[in-house]
């Protein structure tokens, strides 16, 4: 992906749809209409805020957009190359692994490709186009316990193109792997109550700087109207510039520049974000302290002058800073092997009998099952949130670690307690090999830009984890038509 629109090649307010033909009369009035539309919408949109702003009380209000140097660069037109053939068979077969396991109630294998050209030609001088090509493909599964509860998990592989994914038999072998984790997760006992050091491997590491730190790192200004937000989980880390919020080994930065990560491809890289700006590394947190954020061409009240990440959600809506490739990593970083014995002796200093690993959060993404969207909007409906109160998502992978012996039994049915970034500070040791997590997120707000958090496994000091209190519909019934 080589610019910042992966899958996202709408309008700043929305598709514009223009002639298939090579017809330059009817480019040009399609074109011209679009042009219209967005700009009385902006005159209109204008107006309503300086009515707002002369009726209302607003102090240091920061100017509404900052320059940037002019961009010149032209990309040869990126040309669509796919194998339907091919890859119709390997859906198929991939698919159809599932058919092998009784258990899984929903399944799914979809492959996402596009290729496109980007285009942002502004009064500045910029006169820019990036060609744009990305493949996504998402292998997911739910199952189903006794007690009702829900188990979904999902796995992602991000390229340039199709030919970026591993070879078929090891995709099957990712198939056969995620059924197996589901099916050991349905046996497992419900916890009910546990406070102390928790474990984040793999995914769920990443996962957990996605929650608590990758929204916050985003420097957006207060949108006019904006009254005073609900949500403990969306605080804006702005106010925090110049303190520590997490442990002094640590440094974070974001760096679209970066294309691959130990042969992974990187799904935020980009070379020239959504308004025209060259991308640009930021180093948002050195020896523990946030010094910086991602910025659009909006500025803050604080910060001003885009750094290369103004960013647009697949599907339109108008740019605004986002993070694209967030990495995290610690000086003392120890070998992740060693952090399971970390996890016991923390677990036995705190007179516990077992501590807590988990492997995998539950998020809302394209990967998510469509069951999974219904759960959201039935919770938010009854006052809930899109994750637990806490910020944190609901474990779907994880393990009791007895201080004993060792051996680990798995657990479900958890949400964590009240956690939010200045928890980040009790990180207790890291390991020093990160994980590569890709994602595009949905939820009730839309879609959010493509971004990559690598992150190390990190273990906590103390969490709180309790039993989630909700009611689940029952088991079907009957078999699937395909086991009887």
């Amino acid at each position: 992906m080589d610019s910042g629109g992966f899958f996202g090649f709408g309008g700043a307010y929305g598709d514009a749809s223009l002639p298939l033909d090579d017809d330059y009369v009817a480019l040009r009035q399609a074109i011209w209409r679009a042009a219209d539309d967005g700009y009385k919408h902006a005159v209109e949109t204008l107006t309503k805020k300086r009515a707002y702003l002369r009726d209302k009380h607003i102090a240091d209000r920061p100017n509404d957009f900052s320059p940037a140097p002019a961009v010149q660069h032209i990309d040869p037109t990126a040309v669509f190359r796919f194998d339907e053939a091919l890859w119709e068979d390997n859906l198929r077969r991939i698919s159809g692994r599932f058919k092998q396991c009784e258990p899984v109630q929903e399944s799914g294998a979809r492959l996402l490709v596009a290729a496109g050209n980007r285009y942002v030609v502004n009064s500045e001088g910029t006169r820019l186009r990036v060609a744009d090509r990305g493949a996504l493909l998402v292998i997911s599964a739910a199952v189903q316990a006794d007690d009702g509860m829900r188990i979904a998990d999902s796995r992602t592989f991000a390229g340039d193109t199709a030919d970026d994914f591993p070879p078929l038999e090891k995709l099957l072998a990712e198939v056969d792997n995620l059924v197996a984790t589901l099916t050991q997760a349905l046996q497992a006992p419900v916890i009910e109550h546990y406070t102390g050091p928790v474990l984040f491997e793999g995914v769920a590491a990443a996962q957990v700087f996605q929650s608590l730190l990758s929204e916050g790192v985003a420097g957006r200004p207060d949108p006019v109207g904006e009254q005073r937000r609900m949500s403990p989980s969306t605080e804006k880390l702005e106010a925090r510039l110049g303190t520590r919020i997490l442990p002094k080994t640590f440094q974070v930065w974001d760096d679209p520049t970066v294309h691959k990560h130990a042969d992974a491809v990187l799904l935020g890289h980009y070379r020239y974000d959504d308004e025209g700006v060259a991308a640009a590394r930021v180093d948002i947190v050195k020896d523990g302290r946030l010094e910086n954020l991602c910025l659009s061409r909006a500025p803050t009240k604080k910060l001003s002058g885009s750094n290369g990440h103004g960013r647009r959600a697949p599907g339109g809506s108008a740019p605004q800073a986002a993070a694209a490739c967030l990495f995290i990593d610690d000086a003392n970083a120890v070998p992740n092997a060693e952090l399971k014995d970390a996890l016991i002796a923390a677990a036995k200093d705190a007179g516990l009998e077992y501590g807590v690993r988990v492997r995998s959060l539950h998020s809302l993404s394209l990967a998510s099952q469509p069951s999974d969207m219904m759960s959201l909007v039935m919770r938010f409906q009854h006052g809930g949130f899109m994750q637990s109160p806490s910020g944190l998502s609901d474990p779907v992978v994880a393990h009791k670690v007895y201080v004993a012996d060792g051996r680990e039994e798995p657990l479900r049915g958890c949400e964590f307690g009240p956690a939010d970034v200045s928890h980040l500070r009790r990180i207790a040791a890291a390991g020093d090999t990160p994980f590569v997590y890709n994602y595009i997120g949905v939820g009730l707000g839309g879609a959010t830009p493509p971004t990559t958090i690598v992150a190390p496994p990190v273990l906590f000091e103390e969490l709180q984890l309790s039993k989630v209190e909700q009611e689940h519909d029952k088991r079907p019934i009957l078999k699937a038509p395909l086991f009887r």
